[in-house]
């Protein structure tokens, strides 16, 4: 496996996870204190203070989710270039 491929797989997986746990923490966040979440912000019966709200604030926290994700497995990487053990992994992979 390249590494390039590695990192593509390893970066985009915690990106991905990161942004999902964001989610979710959100929608706990706001059921318990704002109101609950839109499924649909179309809906009728959804206001759009409701609406604009939510999107602002789960795309806020999504996307900072997903930054912090890439730069974790950015460290992560680094560091597991820099030892032995790391390299050893990294070139059984590799091959």
């Amino acid at each position: 496996m390249k590494p390039q491929t590695l990192w593509t797989i390893v970066g985009t997986s915690t990106a991905v996870l990161s942004g999902v746990v964001a989610r979710q923490s959100l929608k706990q966040t706001f059921r318990k204190g704002v109101f609950e979440p839109p499924i649909n912000p179309d809906e009728d019966d959804v206001e759009w203070r409701q609406a604009l709200l939510w999107g602002a604030a789960s795309g806020m926290a999504v996307g900072m989710a997903r930054i912090v994700g890439w730069k974790l497995a950015s460290a992560g990487m680094r560091r597991t270039r820099r030892s032995r053990r790391g390299q050893r992994l990294l070139a059984r992979l590799e091959d």
